[in-house]
């Protein structure tokens, strides 16, 4: 593993989950059409221990992602009344976990409006990004891939830019969950540089669990 870098950590990680955090936002607007759970068909399985993502709700989903070994939570990434349920980091690589309730509606086009939002997001911390979308499924669930490469932003650009050489992904997963609907964004970032860490990293991405909640009929 590389050296521990917690301030550059802190600082790449803070500009994505910035990043994420407003796409998150840019999903609240209404949308027409109803969310698709899909089916609950088999999570992957990744042979690493499982972590729970803590819950604000009874609704939200059940979320499990794999910890690797000498990955541990890191709180000061977990900012109280942000999105951010869970942070673990290993040296210069960080993976977070947010969750957001959202209208109901067709995960494409909320998929495409957190795609928009990554660029708001991007822009604003100074990043000139470049994206790459790529459908998928987690847990039978809708799930698009956004990997983000991102350069040194102009003079006068935001301090905590994220390096053209640590670019980050993120997994969005659609879970209509006890009746709501919710976004699940896990960010990766950093790690490049060392390919044992991406390794872990993309293992974390790879096995990440949602089982949403059964609808509670009064």
């Amino acid at each position: 593993m590389t050296a521990t870098h917690p301030r550059r950590r802190f600082v790449l990680t803070t500009a994505a989950a910035a990043a994420v955090a407003v796409s998150l936002s840019a999903c609240t607007a209404v949308v027409d059409g109803a969310a698709m759970a899909g089916d609950r068909g088999p999570c992957a399985h990744v042979g690493t221990p499982m972590l729970d993502v803590p819950a604000s709700s009874s609704t939200e989903p059940q979320i499990r992602i794999p910890q690797p070994v000498g990955w541990e939570r890191t709180p000061e990434l977990e900012k109280d009344g942000s999105p951010t349920r869970l942070a673990l980091s290993d040296d210069d690589a960080a993976v977070m976990v947010m969750v957001r309730s959202i209208p109901a509606g067709d995960p494409a086009v909320i998929f495409d409006n957190f795609h928009e939002g990554m660029l708001m997001g991007a822009e604003e911390e100074g990043l000139s990004a470049e994206m790459t979308r790529t459908p998928g499924t987690v847990c039978g669930l809708p799930a698009e891939t956004v990997s983000v490469v991102a350069a040194e932003p102009a003079m006068g650009g935001a301090v905590n830019a994220l390096p053209s050489d640590d670019p980050f992904k993120t997994v969005a997963v659609v879970a209509e969950s006890g009746g709501d609907t919710y976004l699940i964004a896990v960010v990766q970032v950093g790690g490049s540089q060392d390919p044992a860490q991406q390794s872990e990293a993309e293992t974390v991405l790879s096995g990440i669990e949602v089982l949403p909640q059964e609808t509670t009929v009064a």
